[in-house]
């Protein structure tokens, strides 16, 4: 297979000023039907492997029902790599977050359920060790979708704010910064339908979720990838969580060494 996602695009000027503003933004025609056909069975096989794991969607708790969550597919499956480490994706975080080179911190397959539930208000970033550090999101479906079926939901601005404490993705994530989104009078705005191969991208503190998906007979099929500044220093662990992420993540790694593990290759250039 030809890595055709190895073909670079240039950003607009006035998306990455929209990014760097109001932490997030659209880029649609990321990759095409066709290029995305190339790897949605191979991601989809993978999930639907993991999902059989799942108890049914009414035993599950607010996390469990806002989607399957399958990580770190590129490690096993070379054709995956070849969509997670392609080299347009990562000039683009690169371009949006204004640094010179990016690394990937990991992919994930997000699938939320016909019937699934929300994904309640989250920060990407509460998750990693990297304090101070630019991250960005990339959120890609790999169907078309429509806003009932779950596209995300964003706090415009609420990146500024920065870190927010260990606030796993929960019903007291979604009731604490409910609360902080009123009080600060950010904008919440919902992305529209997309189709496969568009793309969000949101810094790693802006502020996001999602409704549940309404389709009765529809997976919402995405997949994401995590990208941070090549040059990034892991910060030391101030939570369980982050504790995880280290020894996930960053095999082998502690804070205040490089992070760049054998998982950690650099994406771009």
């Amino acid at each position: 297979m030809t890595k055709a996602l190895d073909r670079l695009i240039d950003v607009d000027p006035a998306t990455i000023e929209r990014y760097q503003n109001e932490g997030w933004t659209l880029v649609t025609g990321l990759a095409t039907s066709d290029e995305i056909a190339n790897y949605r069975m191979k991601i989809a096989q993978s999930t639907d492997r993991l999902a059989k794991n799942y108890k049914p969607l009414e035993e599950r708790d607010t996390y469990g029902k806002a989607f399957i969550q399958n990580m770190n597919l590129w490690v096993d499956d070379p054709e995956v790599a070849e969509y997670s480490l392609a080299k347009r994706f990562g000039k683009v975080a690169a371009d949006l977050m204004g640094v010179s080179s990016v690394r990937i911190y990991h992919d994930q397959a997000l699938y939320k359920e016909p019937g699934g539930g929300p994904t309640p208000w989250h920060q990407d970033q509460q998750y990693w060790p990297l304090d101070g550090v630019k991250c960005v999101t990339m959120w890609m479906p790999l169907v078309d979708i429509t806003p009932d079926m779950g596209t995300l939901k964003f706090a415009v601005g609420s990146q500024t704010i920065g870190y927010q404490g260990p606030l796993n993705i929960s019903d007291d994530s979604e009731a604490q910064l409910e609360s902080l989104i009123h009080s600060n009078g950010f904008e919440v705005v919902q992305v529209g339908s997309m189709q496969a191969g568009d793309a969000t991208f949101h810094d790693g503190w802006c502020i996001h979720g999602a409704p549940g998906n309404g389709s009765t007979t529809t997976t919402r099929e995405v997949m994401t990838v995590i990208f941070y500044d090549a040059d990034a220093v892991i910060s030391q662990p101030d939570s369980p969580q982050r504790e995880n992420d280290l020894a996930t993540w960053f095999p082998g790694l502690k804070g205040g060494d490089a992070a760049a593990s054998r998982i950690n290759p650099v994406v771009y250039p």
